[in-house]
């Protein structure tokens, strides 16, 4: 009995010594893990993991609240479960965000979730603090119903974002009624904090996502290219003429160099994933680079509607004539004008054809 009792304690000694260590290397190994498998926003295997770090988050802040009502310290693993479950839920969604954007259009919401997931390593000692749990678990809470709310209701749009952000705010006062429940001195002491924190992280959201610095999840793009032509098949498909990507452009789908001759038409193929039940309105916008003034000059603007349900993504394609040498840019984009992708391109002057290579879509 004495034996096992000791090697309990070593164990429980060894876990707090390297405590730190364990949850970074869980930390790594989650992001990982969700960079594989969180495919698509509406996966029900992927909602089941953010939902559960979700939970395991909350009880983790409930279980605080009932020590420290008790002045007791929590189990040990208390803080490093919460660190755990926040730090893996914001890779996680990181990695369904960044599917959804460019690191070009949405460079400040990433560096926002990146700066939480490495502030998570070094932020430990504010973890025991009731108005940091509750205003890191909103701010998750928050990102996860913008990205899973369209989906239920099967809609996008300015109105969706609005009510993914009046339920957070009803689920949040629910969860504080419940921590009231459970400790109402503890939580009458840090509401009003708490619903600064709160008030300012909706404000901040908003101004994201109304200047479309957020992603537009759930939409996420597949592939795009620029293609000399492009033919529609029978069965549906798509056949396309383009110029082979150098060994080191393994990344793009088309050379980022696009040689014109008299008379070439260039096309801008994109596939956009939708989720099922979504049906909605894309733009492709051609832009031409402006030297003398370093601005890039708006010379077409298609629209197309896509429908949600095909894994690979909703094909479409827009056609750009009076091409002229310099630096091009086709970029897929919500009718709100959200980022959701782009190519850049360089057209060349040549009297001699490229050599074009062709590929189905």
């Amino acid at each position: 009995m004495d034996n096992d009792l000791q090697k309990r304690l070593t164990i429980k000694e060894y876990v707090k010594k390297y405590e730190r260590h364990v949850a970074v290397g869980a930390l790594v190994f989650g992001f990982i893990v969700d960079s594989l498998t969180l495919v698509r926003p509406d996966q029900l295997f992927g909602n089941v993991i953010l939902l559960s770090y979700l939970t395991l988050s909350a009880l983790g802040i409930m279980t605080l609240v009932f020590y420290e009502k008790k002045a007791k310290n929590p189990p040990f693993l208390t803080l490093p479960l919460i660190q755990f479950s926040f730090g893996n839920l914001a890779g996680g969604l990181m990695v369904l965000y960044g599917r959804s954007g460019t690191l070009e259009g949405s460079y400040l919401f990433f560096t926002i979730f990146i700066a939480f997931i490495v502030g998570n390593e070094f932020l430990r000692n504010h973890y025991a603090r009731l108005n940091f749990n509750i205003s890191a678990w909103y701010f998750l809470f928050l990102a996860y119903l913008a990205l899973v709310i369209p989906i239920v209701i099967g809609k996008v749009g300015t109105g969706i974002f609005f009510i993914s952000e009046i339920l957070s705010l009803i689920i949040i006062f629910l969860f504080l009624y419940i921590l009231y429940k459970v400790s109402r001195a503890i939580v009458l002491v840090v509401i009003k904090k708490v619903i600064i924190s709160v008030s300012i992280i909706l404000v901040i959201f908003t101004t994201l996502y109304l200047t479309n610095i957020i992603p537009p999840v759930p939409l996420s793009l597949r592939e795009i290219g620029i293609y000399h032509k492009i033919t529609r098949t029978f069965d549906g498909n798509y056949t396309a003429l383009y110029q082979k990507p150098s060994w080191f452009e393994f990344y793009r789908s088309s050379s980022k160099k696009f040689t014109r001759v008299q008379g070439t038409t260039a096309y801008c193929f994109s596939s956009v994933f939708v989720p099922v039940r979504i049906g909605t309105g894309i733009y492709h916008r051609f832009e031409y680079l402006d030297i003398p003034s370093d601005k890039w000059q708006t010379v077409g603007l298609v629209n197309f509607s896509i429908v949600g349900g095909r894994d690979n993504g909703y094909r479409g394609y827009s056609e750009k004539t009076a091409l002229r040498p310099g630096t091009w840019r086709c970029s897929v984009e919500t009718k709100r004008g959200a980022l959701i992708g782009r190519t850049t391109f360089e057209v060349v002057d040549s009297l001699v054809p490229p050599l074009l290579k062709e590929k189905k879509l």
